[in-house]
Formats: C-alpha cells, structure tokens, sequence
C-alpha cells in the first residue's frame, strides 16, 4: 500500500485526509478517504516529553492543559502553547509546524500541503513546511495552492470540465482571495486527466469576513457571555473557534488564573445582522464558467457567507464541503503517487540588468508564457550574461522579484582580484510553490559557482524602472587616437631652407649621405604637420620621383644601420631618418630596435651614448607596425620595475604606443593597467614643486592608458575604479600645485590640458583631440636627441 496524506495545516481548522486507517489490532487498512481532525483554532503545546522536543500539536495539543494560563500551575504558562495562525503568519519554527503536522498524521509515503494563494504567502514559509513534511517522515512533499486543491476536488466530484474557466474563492485569515484557472487535459499513461492551470498570483481582497474578523465577533460573544471579572481564561475558550466557524458551541468548564473554575454558556451563533458587505467581485471573476468556494465554516456562518458572496458576485456559487482542501490534497497526493500531472503553475518573474556596450537592459530570466508541473525544476532557458570587471574580486547583481515591491541590489565576492574581464552567466532554479528561487552565477573562467542571496541582498528605495533609467547614461568616453597629421609644407623650400623634397633629390646619390638634414627635416613640423603621418602616410601632393629617391634613401638608410650593427661606427643618425618616418618604416627596423634594448646593459655598436637610448626607445615607439611587435615592446618595458623606468625612455615609448596604435591597448592586461598606472601616479608625485620640464609624456602615458576602454568600456572610471580614483586625485593635486605663482609657464601649457584628463576620468571626455593638444604641448614634438 502506497501511503498518501493530503494536508490542509491553516490554524483555523486543521484537517488531514489520508487513505488509511489503524484497526484496533495495529494493523493498517487502505480505505479511500480517512479525515483526521487536527483541531479548531489548531495550537502546538510545548510538554515535558523528550521526544520531538516536547511538542505536541494536533487533536491532543487542543484538548491538553498546556499554556492555558496560571490556573494550571506550571504546565499552564502561557509559553507553552503557541497558535498555529501565528506560525503561519510569522517566522515559523520547523519543530512547530512539525508537531502540527504529525498532530494530525506522519509517515506517509507521499504528502501534499495547502498553501494560500495570495503574494503574502511567504517563500520562506514555504521552504519550512516543505521541511517540516520532511521531518514529519513524509517521504515524497509537495505543496500545493489552495484554489488549485479545491479545484481537484471538484474534478475528481465531476463538477468541472476540460476546457472551462474556474473562478475559486478562498476563505482565508484576512478576507477572501480570488483566482482564476484554466482546465486542461492531460496525457497520462495512455489515458488523460483534467488539471488546472495557474497563470498568477491570487488575489487578496481584505473583509471583516475573513477568519480573524469572525474570531474578534467571536471573542467579543465570549466576552459577553461572561460572568467573571478575569478574562485570561476566556481567551483558549473552544467556543471561540466554534462560534467564528459556526459549529454548535457548547457549554462549557473553564479554569482562571487563580484557579476557580467557570461555567461558561455561549451563545447559540454569531450576529450577522451588522456585518459589513463584500466588496463587487464581478469584475474579477468576468468569463468564469463557474464559480467555486471553499471555507471551513459551517451552519448559520456558512450560510451568511455564502449569502454575501452571491451578493458580491451576481451570480450563482458553488459550495465546496468544508473538508474540499483536505480531501483536494489527498488527490494531488494520488496523483503524485501515479506521476500523473496534479497542476500547472508559472512562475514569478525573476530580472536582472545587463550592461550592454551601449546601455543597460531589463533582462528576465523567466519565461513568462511558461507554465510547469507541479514539483518539476525550472530552470531559465537562457543565462544573463554578466562580466565581472578587470580588477574586481567582487561584483553586483541588480535583481527584481515580481513578488516584491522594491528591487535588491546583491554583492557577489569572489575571492580573488581577476586581471581581466571575466565573463559569468546568471540563470534561476525553481520548482512551483517549493520557497525560493535559487539565483546561480557561474563562470566557466574560474570554475565557480555562486548563490545569490535574495534576503541578504540590499533593498533598494526605487523602483525598478527608476533604477533602469540610472543606468541609462552614456558609456564612459574613450580618447581619440593620436594621429600626427602629415603637410606638403615639410617637403616644400622656404625661406628656412631646403624642403625634404630637395633633400632627398640632393643626398639620394651622394656618396655620404647628409643623415642628420634629412632627419631633421622629417622631424620637423611646419604648420603642425610632418613630412610623413604618424601612420606612414605621405601627402597626396608630393611627386613620384621623390616618393622613389625616398624608398632609395630608405635602403641605403639600412644598409649604414646593418653596416654599423657590424662595428662600422656609423653613428644614429641614419636610424633617426628611419625611426622619423613612423609607421612607413620597415619592419626590419622595430626588429632591430627590439633587439637592441637587450643589449642596453652589455653594450650596443650604433647606441653608444646614455643620449643615444632615448632614440632607441622613442624611435621603437613611432615605428612598431603590427601587434607583434607592440606586444614584445610592451612586455619588455613592463618586464622592468617602474622604478627604474626613465621618463625619457620608458614611459615615453609606452606613450607612444597607447595613444598612436589601434592595436596596443588591446594587448593589456588589467595587472598591466596597473602597473603602467603607478608609473603614471610616481611621475605626478615626481613631478610637484618641480619646473615640470620631465613631465610632458606623464599625461600623454595616462590619456593613452585609457584607450584601455576599447577593452574594458567601464574600466579607469571615477567612482566605479578605485585605480582611477586615484589617479585623479593625483591629477587635482598637480593642477594645485601648478596654480603657485612659479608655475606660470608650465600651468598654461598643462593646466586646461589637466582639467580635459579630469573628464575623461570621469568619463565625460569633451576634447577628442586631447591627445594631440597634449602632444603639441611638449616643447618639441617627440625630441629623441
């Protein structure tokens, strides 16, 4: 024999059904429907028994002398005994609701428990009773809603069928609640059954006629019918329950606090002359075919209730017998038993917010049109994709729960500070009626999950589409690339001098080559413009034939490097004609370069000189054209402690590299954005008080760095980046200082220059070209001699 239970624990009349009985002999007899009483107004009373923690409920707790006041000596203290409303209505104990539960009945195989369908049934007290059936040895649990059990009842009665509408109203603590569900037909085992379908939360419409208004009429009866001057007694009276449910309250022995005993004779029912009407339901049960309602009242109560409710709706209602939510959850039970479908429920909408690259969306993560069975997983069909940002060890999740009013903001800590984005998926797990979602974060990347606390998450004072709109602001900028422009007035003669035009017609059959003019003159920059774009354009306007006396200059350029690579003693000059072509250099070049930082300590054959170095790396730094050779620039200089970094070296070739190249900052890291960041923070703190002649590539390296945000879009932002509040600070700090009366010069040529750094920190760049005022601030271009 499968052993089935069906649970109806509501505090005002406790009832189980289930499908066996105990014979007299012990032995148990399937029977098809067995009701246990559980008692009215159901209380769980605490006893001196070491079993079960010493809590009885049920039947035995209603009639047990536990709790009833100081009359009863020590076993009466008011302690003892607890409601079973107040359990449901507050923060329930599971040893409590256990003892009410196998007050009634326990050990079955599988057991099904009444839940109210309105959005203050709380999920915590759903994973409590779920918990309790357990501990009440309940092999297989389920919950399930009150209009969905009275609705199985009336299936199983043959009230209902496929296809219709079915309005159930509930009577419940505060009012009356209102749903609405669907029939369906179901497949099961070769044949069909009808199962209801649930689509939302039912609705609570609060009235005196709920079961807390007709115990105050009750109480109050009670009270009247008093003859004694105490009244602590009066208040575990057994005609208090059966006047507010309407069954025949009888006369009565109570025993007060100073231990006489009363005679209490209430009266026959309640008054319902005075009561207050329902409220019009007939919008809210609009296309119901019929309508059902369930309460656990009986006689002159039932039927004044029924009465208001006709009234309210307009329409004929009808009655359930009071046990239809019991005897509901023993079906539900049958069923679970067979795998037969019980019902169909959706979920509760589940949201989060996701950054896109231009702005923040609503995503949900439940699938609304979705309805499960009953007691089946759900899990979202679709992750929200999330990042956990460069140099975090923590991020935050912004949820909203349908059920609530306010949003939640929750801090997920990870435990390790990442050094790139780390991309992570959000998705929920749920099972209809079952307490709550569980809300899962898992990156594949550093092969974690992680549970997100709705309770231990921060409720937010705004609603959800205020929150959305916050993030609606525009993504941080991003500094414009630098690009150093190239003019046909550097090739032109003037009254200077030879244009380079003329000197390359001049040097390209010379038997010495003028290495030094030629240089000169393409570092030069008449009207702001080089001979040659930083990215190895040259002017639409030059000739062929000197674009060919170019090329052959270039070769014979190389051919003096690789001689002097040689111990030819040929001297710089050549490389700094090469280098000050920029990305029109060969590669042959950034090679070489490369090559030669590695024997800045052993000694290299062309860069002989401390002065000569500044060439070598500034020069790698115009001419590196792919991201290979970025890369292996970019190691090498981080491959050095910052503090041994020189301004004119190091930093100013990373400079070049961050600000001119599509590619370079791309090739970062987070741990190199915050190794390149202290460099940039050292040179501003080097940098107070001084004349600020070794400060120009400081600002270009820092405006440069945050190109970063090709990579990372939020990344080095004030108020979301530590990094970047610091870096801040140390650009405030310089602009103060660069305010004394000795920093005149220096403050105009940086100070407006500071205060564009400080927008873009903030991300709220106004000036795309701030890289290139930075640039045509230095005091000469790119000097590398």
């Amino acid at each position: 024999m499968k052993k089935l239970c069906g649970y109806d624990l509501n505090g005002w009349r406790d009832t189980a059904a289930r499908n066996w009985v105990t014979l007299p002999d012990g032995e148990e007899k399937e029977v098809p429907s067995a009701i246990v009483e559980g008692g009215i107004f159901g209380v769980v009373v605490e006893t001196a028994a070491k079993s079960d923690s010493g809590l009885v409920g049920g039947a035995q707790a209603a009639i047990s002398p536990h709790g009833l006041g100081s009359g009863w000596g020590a076993i009466g203290a008011s302690e003892r005994r607890v409601k079973v409303t107040e359990l449901l209505a507050g923060d329930p104990s599971v040893a409590h609701l256990t003892a009410a539960l196998k007050g009634m009945s326990s050990l079955a195989g599988f057991g099904v428990a009444s839940l109210d369908d309105h959005a203050d049934t709380g999920e915590l007290l759903q994973e409590r009773l779920l918990t309790a059936l357990r501990k009440a040895k309940i092999s297989t649990p389920l919950l399930v809603w009150r209009s969905v059990l009275a609705t199985l009842f009336a299936i199983e009665d043959g009230t209902i069928l496929e296809g219709q509408t079915v309005g159930v109203i509930s009577h419940v603590a505060d009012g009356i609640t209102v749903q609405r569900l669907r029939i369906r037909r179901e497949r099961s085992h070769g044949d069909t059954v009808l199962a209801p379908e649930r689509k939302s939360v039912g609705k609570l419409i609060r009235s005196n006629w709920g079961y807390l208004g007709l115990a105050q009429r009750a109480k109050e009866a009670v009270l009247s019918a008093s003859s004694s001057g105490r009244t602590d007694h009066l208040a575990w009276a057994r005609a208090n329950g059966h006047l507010a449910l309407g069954i025949s309250a009888e006369t009565e022995v109570l025993r007060q606090s100073n231990g006489d005993w009363e005679i209490l004779t209430p009266p026959a029912s309640l008054d319902f002359g005075r009561f207050p009407e329902l409220p019009n339901l007939r919008a809210d049960i609009s296309g119901c075919d019929i309508l059902l309602l369930e309460t656990l009242s009986e006689g002159a109560v039932r039927e004044a209730f029924h009465s208001a409710m006709v009234k309210s709706v307009g329409r004929g209602v009808h009655m359930l017998v009071e046990k239809s939510v019991a005897e509901g959850a023993l079906y539900a039970a049958r069923r679970m038993s067979k795998r037969d479908p019980i019902y169909f429920d959706f979920l509760p909408q589940i949201s989060t917010i996701v950054q896109r690259r231009d702005a923040a969306e609503n995503f949900d993560l439940v699938d609304s049109e979705e309805t499960l069975p009953a007691g089946e997983v759900y899990r979202s069909p679709k992750p929200a994709r999330l990042a956990i940002q460069a140099g975090q060890d923590r991020f935050s999740i912004f949820l909203r729960k349908e059920t609530a009013e306010y949003p939640r903001k929750a801090e997920v800590n990870i435990g390790v500070k990442v050094d790139q984005t780390v991309p992570v998926e959000l998705w929920v797990e749920q099972s209809p009626a079952s307490g709550r979602a569980k809300i899962l974060v898992h990156s594949r990347k550093l092969g974690h999950h992680f549970h997100v606390d709705w309770d231990g998450a921060t409720e937010l004072d705004r609603s959800w589409d205020d929150l959305l709109e916050g993030f609606k602001k525009p993504a941080p900028t991003i500094p414009g690339r630098l690009v150093l422009a190239c003019g046909v007035d550097a090739w032109n003669d003037s009254s200077r001098g030879d244009g380079f035009a003329t000197l390359l017609e001049k040097n390209v059959d010379r038997a010495v080559v003028d290495w030094t003019a030629l240089a000169n003159r393409l570092s030069a920059r008449p009207g702001g413009k080089y001979a040659i774009s930083s990215d190895g354009a040259i002017p639409s306007e030059v000739d062929a034939a000197s674009i060919s006396r170019l090329d052959r200059l270039v070769e014979r350029a190389l051919d003096e490097v690789r001689r002097g690579l040689k111990g030819g003693g040929v001297g710089t000059q050549s490389f700094r004609f090469l280098t000050w072509q920029f990305r029109r250099c060969p590669a042959e070049v950034s090679s070489l370069l490369i090559e030669a930082w590695d024997k800045e300590v052993r000694g290299h054959p062309i860069f002989t000189q401390g002065a000569h170095w500044k060439l070598a790396y500034q020069g790698l730094g115009r001419v590196a054209s792919n991201r290979n050779f970025e890369l292996q620039a970019i190691h090498k200089v981080l491959g050095r402690t910052i503090d041994t970094w020189k301004w004119q070296r190091e930093t100013a070739a990373m400079a070049f590299l961050l600000s001119r190249s599509e590619t370079a900052p791309r090739l970062l890291t987070r741990k190199d954005v915050e190794r390149i960041a202290q460099r940039v923070l050292r040179e501003f703190e080097e940098n107070l008080g001084s004349t600020y002649t070794r400060f120009q590539y400081a600002p270009m390296l820092l405006v440069g760095l945050l190109r970063w945000r090709v990579v990372e879009p939020f990344a080095l932002v004030e108020g979301q980046d530590p990094l970047a509040d610091k870096l801040v600070k140390a650009v405030e700090k310089t602009i103060v200082d660069l305010r004394h009366k000795d920093r005149a010069r220096p403050l105009v040529k940086y100070g407006r220059i500071l205060e564009q750094v400080l927008e873009e920190l903030r991300g709220e760049g106004s000036n795309p070209e701030l890289l290139l005022d930075i640039y045509g601030g230095a005091d000469s271009g790119d000097p590398d001699e």
